[in-house]
Formats: C-alpha cells, sequence, structure tokens
C-alpha cells in the first residue's frame, strides 16, 4: 500500500510537468507535418500546456487532466470553427486559372495533329484541340496545360 501511494504522489507531483511536456511534443509535431492537421495539434498542445501551468500548484493530476481537458473541449466546440475560418487558405483563381471559359479567336489553323495560335483579350496563346478549328473562327478555352490552351470551337461562332 505505501508502493501505490508513493507512487501516485509521485504522479501528483509530476503530472503538471507531464502534460507540459506532452503539448510541447504535439506542438512540435504540428511543426513537423506541417498545416495539413489544421492546427488542431498546436491548439490541443497548448491546451495541455495550459492545463500543466495552471495546476503546478495544485500538484494533483486529477485537476491537471479536468483542466486540459476543459481547455480541449472549449477549442473543440468553441474556437475549432472560428480559427479553422481565420486560417484557412482561400482557393483563389491564378492568371493561368482565369482565362478557363474565356473565348477567344483562332489566328492560325488548329488540327488534332498540329496546335494552332490564338487570341484571347489582348494575348496570344498556343492552342491545342480535338477538332479542326480554321483561322478566324471563335472558340472557348477548356483547360490549360503548361503554356498551352485546350479550346473548342463554339458553336454558332464565326465561319
Amino acid at each position: 500500500m505505501a508502493i501505490n501511494q508513493a507512487g501516485t504522489m509521485f504522479f501528483d507531483s509530476w503530472a503538471w510537468l507531464f502534460f507540459i511536456g506532452a503539448g510541447l511534443v504535439l506542438i512540435m509535431l504540428e511543426l513537423f507535418l506541417g498545416i495539413d492537421t489544421g492546427l488542431d495539434l498546436v491548439f490541443i498542445g497548448t491546451a495541455f500546456v495550459l492545463g500543466g501551468l495552471i495546476t503546478v500548484a495544485i500538484q494533483s493530476w486529477v485537476w491537471t487532466a479536468l483542466a486540459s481537458g476543459i481547455i480541449c473541449i472549449a477549442y473543440v466546440f468553441l474556437g475549432r470553427r472560428y480559427i479553422h475560418k481565420r486560417t484557412a487558405i482561400k482557393a483563389e483563381k491564378t492568371n493561368i486559372d482565369t482565362i478557363t471559359g474565356k473565348t477567344g479567336v483562332v489566328e492560325q489553323e488548329i488540327t488534332p495533329d498540329n496546335d494552332g495560335l490564338v487570341k484571347v483579350g489582348y494575348e496570344k496563346w498556343r492552342a491545342r484541340s480535338q477538332e479542326i478549328i480554321k483561322a478566324g473562327e471563335e472558340i472557348v478555352v477548356t483547360g490549360v496545360l503548361g503554356v498551352t490552351l485546350h479550346v473548342k470551337k463554339i458553336e454558332g461562332g464565326k465561319k
């Protein structure tokens, strides 16, 4: 019985340090994994560190676990949505992506075997298509691969 009390007293005395160490490990793990975890490991690790710091004077593993648990639950239910909304990277179109869907005019004939030349806006691009499109016909950009546009003829366009 004395051994069990000694073990419990030891753990009570050092639980706060264990939680701080576990929290720091989670934070470091987030750094190694990158943003893929959505910063969750950082905030859960921070909850462990705060739980350990708050209960350093109490020296009770129960209070340390409770404090860390309450902070984790508060983050998951209250702060997670806010944090993820603030840290989310918006998927905005780049200059190349914005050209998809635009229309233009063929300047050099396009065939399935040979790339041609199109003018979209004020820029000339190399273009590829699965159909024959003659010079002067209107096209719509369906995709971009490198510096080559994938286009198709606009039905009812100039002939």
